[in-house]
């Protein structure tokens, strides 16, 4: 019995190191309550991004404009429209932005280019 505990908490331990080894940084969408691209964004591809190979390498965290973490204040006021979203590397350089949502084509067309250019944006 205490092997089977043993060798379930190694095989538990490998898991959650090889989840972690999946992220590759993070997608922030500054967003607004009443902006209706964003709205339609949660609707389409907001419901399931989390499920895709994209979403588990990037998670998304939706940061309200109107309301920012305050992490993040020094960011917000450089963002004039809404929605934007910013790709970040997993120790935190910004290597790419692009603003709107014009569809879910097109999301993720801009979306991975952004991950496959792996440069500093700013």
């Amino acid at each position: 019995m205490k092997r089977l505990l043993l060798f379930l908490c190694v095989l538990l331990c490998c898991r959650t190191a090889s989840a972690k080894e999946l992220v590759s940084g993070r997608l922030i969408m500054v967003s607004t309550q009443a902006c209706p691209y964003c709205r339609e964004f949660r609707e389409t591809v907001g419901k399931f991004y989390h499920k895709t190979s994209v979403g588990k390498r990037f998670p998304l965290t939706e940061i309200d404009k109107d309301a920012p973490p305050s992490d993040f204040e020094d960011k917000v006021w450089e963002i004039l429209f809404v929605p934007t979203f910013l790709v970040y590397t997993q120790d935190g350089k910004e290597i790419a932005r692009f603003q709107g949502y014009r569809g879910d084509e097109t999301f993720w067309s801009e979306l991975e280019r952004a991950i496959h250019t792996q440069k500093p944006a700013r």
